[in-house]
């Protein structure tokens, strides 16, 4: 259901594509936290042993892209 938030600029089609696009572009969480986070996947390690969720902007943005502003923040609760 991807495809019904994504922003498209004329029918569903075009927001279908969008969703395979960021599909493709993000498949892989390690690479796109890399950008924000050290060590990614010590992050995920500690989530998975301390029940840890990520919430915010940026953890929107990561499913639907651009949707991020340059302010925007992870949210992370325990």
């Amino acid at each position: 259901m991807l495809a019904l938030y994504i922003k498209g600029k004329n029918s569903m089609v075009n927001k279908l594509i969008l969703a395979l696009e960021a599909y493709r572009e993000r498949k892989n969480p390690v690479r796109y936290l890399r950008l924000y986070f050290i060590n990614p996947k010590s992050l995920f390690n500690t989530m998975a042993e301390v029940n840890i969720y990520i919430l915010g902007s940026y953890t929107t943005d990561y499913f639907i892209p651009s949707s991020a502003e340059p302010h925007s923040n992870f949210n992370i609760y325990i």
